[in-house]
């Protein structure tokens, strides 16, 4: 029936069905299973504690709200921890108001300091700011700290061990992965070069620094909670809907769990996972809604086979579908389906590793969904014969440098892989280091066949960042705003060798069966000596248009990479009416261009109305 249903527990299936079983809302009714605890508004006081008002803001004084979360039934607030870089996340207990996330105090709201000494050298706990603040933050009692402490595309949270205000110095209690260094950023100058990167942060979970609208705090000692409400008068309502996420996930479903459905609800308010299943098989996942998650909103794990995420709409997690499944060595597909969903504001909370769609393993099946807003990539990939395509990608990678809208990295071996007939739009860096590209195949990744796509207005449409075997034809490239195809040969200076040997050897390559599959790459087992070379690449038949002079393909780096890149017949387009209307997404080609196109077995753009989600993705009740 229609309603809110705030799950005691982790909602588990751990049978295996001989015939499908569907969990779904009753009659197409507004149905939302949560993982939280739903708070009364009446329960929220003003403050009027004058050691809190003391620590408080005074522009917060009139606007902030608490409440002793045990008189309403929480006492289980969850825990700081160590968040992004790929990091798995249990969030700690999270605030939703009108199904709204906020977020945990933090300084600066909405951009960072820098680090202005490291006087322990790179890998050492202490470092130096040059902010006056830091005489507020002394008497805090679980403070931390988030930035990117080396490099732009390396977040990390982490927790605050002394903060000395005489000499604005900070030492952490762990050190962080990449170690800190001195920062240059500017809120004119985010887009500076690679060697000015890294060495910022904010500050957070301080109730000294709960200044503005959506934010809170919570004292674990006391069990209080401080809010600022994030609706439309700063003020809370009794219709207000307020919750708490308390458990890990939603639901789960156990290793080996089949012939399941689930369909048309929101899930909602967790922890972790909205919904988690491991090596399941013939599961669909099909008009959800799935939001509000601490990690990620769709789990599927393991080996799954046959699982299908369709029609759902995912956002506010810190991660959208995560799927993997099939088996490698064997090349054995997996059967899964990630199609027609809406995945947007993904990434929360983290950036890196905080992907639209993350995916592994054999043959999966990526298109027709609309994914963007993305602090990191859109989708992030490794495995071998999987298929993107007929896909929108849009305002990806937001938060940091040096990465993808499309994104893989260092493996010789995941080959097979086809990207095809998707837009990319508005991949932009914004932050200090190396550019921001619509596809990146980093670190050697190999033999990926990007075709007929169209790329408009992103820094990088494409790079190969020294791999084998890659092919970009037959795609529009329209106006890079830095270069339109980078290509390099990092590999020759022997950069990541060991790994990649390693994930070369781990695989059965010179076998019957990859060998006839993958020719070039047990072609590698006679010549060991170039691994690194990146051979075999190319690039042809593409239209690439730019009203800058940066141009179309840069050979990074100072040696002569022509040998490596077979680069022939693209063609130029002079005029932006070389394209029926470019400002409104139709690339449909005119004139010479058309003509060009017509010789040489060019097909035209795939039209905007065929790319994304082929009906409106949710459940019924958001569709009326």
């Amino acid at each position: 029936m229609q309603g809110y249903y705030d799950l005691q527990s982790t909602l588990y299936f751990n049978h295996t069905y001989t015939a499908p079983v569907t969990f779904r809302s009753y009659q197409h009714q507004e149905v939302h299973v949560t993982g939280g605890t739903r708070i009364n508004p009446s329960l929220f006081q003003p403050v009027t504690d004058p050691a809190i008002l003391n620590v408080i803001p005074p522009v917060a004084h009139s606007k902030i709200r608490q409440i002793h979360l045990p008189d309403a039934g929480i006492t289980d607030y969850g825990v700081m921890s160590v968040y992004g870089l790929h990091a798995s996340r249990i969030a700690p207990l999270e605030v939703f108001i009108n199904g709204s996330p906020l977020r945990i105090a933090r300084w600066p709201n909405e951009f960072y300091i820098n680090i202005v000494g490291v006087p322990d050298g790179q890998f050492g706990l202490r470092f130096q700011h040059n902010s006056t603040r830091d005489s507020h933050w002394m008497n805090e009692k679980d403070p931390w700290v988030y930035g990117f402490w080396y490099w732009s595309w390396a977040d990390a949270s982490a927790e605050v061990a002394k903060i000395d205000p005489s000499n604005h110095m900070i030492t952490l209690t762990n050190k962080t992965y990449y170690g800190l260094r001195t920062g240059h950023l500017q809120t004119d100058n985010r887009d500076i070069g690679y060697d000015k990167q890294g060495g910022y942060f904010r500050v957070l979970n301080m109730l000294s620094e709960l200044d503005q609208p959506g934010e809170y705090y919570i004292d674990r000692s006391t069990g209080f909670l401080y809010l600022w409400p994030n609706t439309p008068t700063g003020t809370l309502q009794s219709s207000d809907v307020i919750y708490a996420s308390i458990l890990e996930n939603c639901i789960t479903l156990q290793d080996g769990v089949s012939n399941m459905n689930f369909e048309d609800f929101t899930i909602e308010n967790c922890r972790a996972f909205g919904l988690s299943a491991t090596s399941s098989h013939i599961v669909t996942f099909r008009n959800l809604e799935v939001k509000n998650t601490g990690w990620v909103g769709i789990s599927c794990r393991g080996d799954c086979r046959n699982v299908t995420v369709s029609k759902c709409d995912v956002h506010d997690c810190d991660g959208g579908v995560s799927i993997e499944g099939g088996d490698r060595p064997n090349l054995i597909p997996s059967g899964n389906l990630v199609e027609d969903n809406h995945i947007w504001r993904v990434g929360r909370v983290s950036v890196t590793g905080a992907m639209g769609v993350s995916q592994a393993g054999v043959h999966n099946i990526i298109r027709y969904n609309h994914i963007h807003n993305t602090t990191y990539a859109c989708i992030f990939w490794g495995g071998n014969d999987h298929i993107m395509e007929y896909n929108y990608f849009q305002d990806c990678n937001q938060n940091a440098s040096d990465g993808g809208a499309v994104h893989c990295d260092r493996d010789w071996t995941m080959r097979g892989n086809i990207i095809r007939y998707n837009y990319f739009h508005n991949t932009l860096r914004y932050w200090p280091g190396a550019q921001v590209r619509g596809i990146m195949l980093d670190d050697e990744f190999s033999s990926v066949a990007i075709e007929n796509n169209v790329f408009s207005s992103n820094e990088v449409h494409a790079n190969i960042g020294g791999g084998r075997d890659n092919i970009i034809r037959y795609n529009i490239l329209y106006n890079a705003t830095g270069v339109g195809l980078d290509v390099d040969g990092r590999g020759l200076q022997a950069k990541f060798l060991d790994q990649l040997e390693a994930n070369l050897n781990r695989m059965p390559y010179t076998d019957a069966l990859w060998s006839s599959r993958y020719p070039l790459l047990a072609a590698m087992a006679k010549n060991n000596k170039t691994h690194g070379a990146p051979e075999g690449n190319q690039i042809y038949s593409n239209i690439y248009y730019t009203a800058n002079t940066t141009g179309f393909l840069n050979y990074h780096g100072a040696i002569n990479l022509t040998q490596y890149f077979n680069v022939y017949n693209n063609k130029q387009a002079l005029r932006k009416s070389d394209f029926a209307d470019p400002d409104d997404n139709n690339f449909q080609l005119q004139g010479d261009i058309k003509s060009w196109a017509d010789r040489n077995q060019f097909e035209e753009p795939v039209p905007f109305n065929k790319v994304g989600p082929r009906s409106k993705p949710g459940p019924s009740y958001l569709l009326k």
